[in-house]
């Protein structure tokens, strides 16, 4: 079976400091997410991968070039302007050849496909949709079901009052090559709101299935962090490439860690990163790559993106800091997303035993860089 990956999402300032980086390629665990599906792919046997992809291509081809790295074959459908889900999918038709799997580029999941195929080839159906569970309904597409499983009816994003369950599209298909027939050239359409409803009012069988495992899109900072802390816990099964060295903490290559940091697990901390004297890294802390943490800082519950900067005696706590970023020396920030890369040379690493390192200082980030989570 082929796969389509859409990766054609805008760029978002949620995750990176800079109007540079799309959905797929936002970092989770120092890798792009769309590295993790594919990876998620190629461990059920799915390694012909099409991606779709308009906006900031370029980036995104160079990084996974022909997908030999990860033991799969990609190649690239580009959209010169934006063509919705189901608008991609007819654009790759010529790549396509056979039953294939739609997935988009910023969702994160370790469903069991292998159940999920035999329960559509066991159920005849054109189309299976993969759902899950979504406290906040109003930002999906709602799916309604029969007792067998047939899919009734789909409201993507209904307003509150026409919300009439919490079971959701996982953004994740199964379909037979006759749904490619079903959506019309060269317009820009989804599958949610025209391609499916019409399928459904043509009697095609659409079925949904609450697939074994987890599931979250990126959508928002709160998933962004909380992926990251149920990947941690193994409430989500991830490849953190990185060595577990017992105890739920995670180190990767060419770590400096003082003697007298003090760690509380869960803990990830990325490859080549500097962790000074008498810091702690308290709970479901994430440290990214080449990032460096200045003496006595105490970090819990928090993303610090890679290559960023932590000054001396800081104080973070439910933060999200984005790649590249500087805090400032004694700094106390909570609940807060900080975007402003600032000027940031990273310090020489710690050794040890390690001498005093230098005192460094970094520009405050401004208010208008930061967001309230």
């Amino acid at each position: 079976m082929q796969a389509i990956i859409l990766a054609g999402g805008k760029p978002t300032q949620l995750y990176c400091p800079t109007t540079d980086c799309p959905k797929s390629m936002v970092p989770l665990f120092d890798r792009p997410v769309m590295e993790h599906t594919i990876q998620w792919l190629a461990r059920h046997g799915v390694k012909d991968i099409v991606v779709a992809v308009s906006h900031l291509a370029q980036d995104l081809m160079e990084h996974f070039n022909d997908g030999s790295r990860w033991g799969v074959n990609i190649r690239y459908s580009i959209e010169s302007e934006p063509l919705g889900t189901a608008g991609a999918v007819k654009q790759a038709r010529n790549m396509l050849d056979g039953r294939f799997l739609v997935i988009s580029g910023d969702v994160i999941t370790d469903f069991d496909l292998k159940a999920a195929i035999e329960y559509h080839s066991k159920t005849r159906a054109v189309a299976t949709i993969l759902l899950g569970e979504a406290d906040e309904p109003t930002q999906y597409g709602v799916v309604g079901r029969d007792d067998s499983g047939r899919v009734t009816r789909i409201i993507e994003k209904p307003k509150s009052g026409e919300v009439f369950s919490n079971t959701v599209s996982a953004g994740i298909y199964i379909c037979e090559p006759e749904v490619i027939s079903c959506i019309p050239y060269d317009q820009s359409c989804d599958f949610a709101m025209r391609v499916f409803p019409a399928m459904l009012a043509n009697q095609e069988r659409i079925f949904g299935l609450k697939a074994s495992g987890y599931w979250c899109d990126v959508g928002d900072l709160n998933n962004y962090r909380n992926l990251h802390f149920d990947a941690l816990v193994g409430k989500l099964k991830l490849d953190l490439h990185a060595t577990h060295i017992g105890e739920g903490i995670w180190i990767g290559e060419r770590v400096v860690i003082d003697p007298s940091a003090e760690l509380a697990a869960p803990v990830y901390i990325g490859d080549g990163a500097s962790i000074g004297r008498g810091t702690k890294l308290g709970e479901r802390t994430i440290i990214g790559e080449g990032a460096v943490i200045d003496d006595h800082a105490n970090i819990s519950r928090s993303v610090i993106g890679r290559k960023s900067f932590v000054g001396r005696s800081s104080r973070i706590v439910n933060c999200v800091i984005g790649g590249g970023c500087s805090v400032s020396e004694s700094e106390n920030i909570s609940c807060q997303t900080i975007l402003s890369r600032g000027v940031y040379e990273q310090p020489a690493t710690h050794v040890t035993p390690a001498p005093k390192p230098e005192r460094r200082t970094a520009e405050t980030p401004r208010e208008a860089d930061r967001v309230t989570i």
